[in-house]
């Protein structure tokens, strides 16, 4: 039995060996195929013969608009706050000039009253010393005199003529008493808050009715007639922007609405966080359709005129500066001086006038490889 097996092994490893032999044999009369030559597929290019004119362009940049001023209106007396003009609320308008508050000051205008007849008193004991001891100056400190009403704002003091007369009025503390008013009136203005320019309150911290004191925050408010733009500018683009420089505000794109604005002013250092110049665009709030406080709008800096340059589309630039030129139908890499960079195009020099520029993007291409250039 063991012996009939190792014959069916052995007669089975036969018949593989001679299959094998017989395949080899075989393949001999089998014809290799012809090897095809590669085909050479020409790469066309667009292409664009390099010149240089002058370009006029523009910036189009979004910023957010600004107030102009904005102020905390502090109290700077104690005292209970009354109404004004307008109503003590957030987002009340007003305008320059109104009376946005008072504080009362009745105690106030009868102390300073006193005060004055007072001096008033003080004056006419006066007289009659300046008629014996001064004669020349006595019909001068007379009109002084007359023309002083406790209702009104004491006059000018007359000026003193020698040192005499100033030690006199020092030593009967005429001085004294009359700046003590001067300053009391001063004092008495800050109890009547008006509006330093049109605009509208942010915030109001007090109610009419509240006890002020000196220092005391009222209210937040920002002008409204007069505002600003702030609009960021890449730090190589700031260059091309000038103060009084007029630019266009789109407000309604749909409407076409422009609104004129100025260059204000142009900050002189660069926002880390950006890389980029702060611009302050002022314009003209018009009341008939006003911007707010918050705004982001469109601001198109026009009227820039490049020097000695071309145009090209930024996709066909690469690493920020190096574009392909054809030179005996081959692909040259080079680079460019960029003169100013905008959203979709370039504005260069730093190439021969003639040379063939690539002015459309290639994938895979490579320095050196055979191109046909057509324009």
């Amino acid at each position: 039995m063991e012996k009939k097996s190792k014959k069916t092994l052995l007669f089975i490893a036969l018949l593989i060996i001679a299959s094998f032999l017989l395949m080899t044999f075989l393949g001999t009369f089998k014809k290799e195929p012809q090897k095809k030559p590669k085909k050479v597929v020409k790469r066309f290019v667009k292409v664009s013969e390099v010149k240089y004119s002058d370009i006029s362009s523009e910036i189009e940049e979004f910023g957010r608009v600004i107030s102009l001023e904005k102020v905390d209106i502090l109290s700077e007396v104690r005292g209970k706050i009354e109404s004004g003009n307008v109503p003590l609320k957030k987002g009340q308008r007003f305008r320059k000039g109104d009376l946005l508050l008072k504080v009362y000051d009745k105690e106030a205008k009868l102390a300073l009253k006193a005060k004055k007849s007072r001096f008033l008193n003080l004056i006419a004991n006066l007289l009659a010393d300046f008629k014996i001891d001064f004669p020349e100056r006595f019909d001068r400190w007379k009109e002084f005199f007359d023309s002083i009403s406790i209702d009104k704002i004491l006059p000018d003091m007359p000026e003193t003529k020698s040192k005499n007369e100033k030690i006199f009025l020092a030593s009967r503390n005429i001085l004294s008493e009359f700046y003590s008013i001067k300053m009391d009136e001063v004092v008495l203005k800050k109890y009547t808050i008006f509006a330093p320019f049109s605009g509208s309150y942010t915030s109001v911290m007090m109610e009419v009715g509240s006890i002020a004191n000196p220092g005391a925050p009222i209210a937040k408010a920002i002008r409204t007639d007069r505002m600003e733009i702030e609009v960021p500018i890449d730090s190589k683009g700031v260059k091309w922007v000038k103060l009084g420089d007029k630019v266009d505000i789109e407000i309604d794109k749909g409407r076409g609405i422009i609104l004129e604005g100025k260059v204000v002013r142009v900050s002189p250092f660069i926002d880390q966080g950006t890389h980029s110049v702060a611009v302050f665009i002022g314009f003209e709030n018009k009341t008939s359709d006003p911007l707010f406080s918050g705004d982001y709008l469109k601001v198109v800096f026009s009227g820039i005129t490049i020097s000695n340059g071309m145009k090209i589309a930024r996709n066909a630039v690469f690493n920020n500066n190096e574009v392909f030129l054809v030179k005996d139908n081959k692909l040259m890499k080079t680079e460019i001086n960029v003169l100013k960079l905008d959203a979709k195009i370039i504005i260069f020099n730093g190439l021969e006038v003639g040379e063939l520029l690539v002015v459309e993007p290639l994938i895979n291409a490579r320095d050196g490889s055979p191109v046909e250039p057509r324009r």
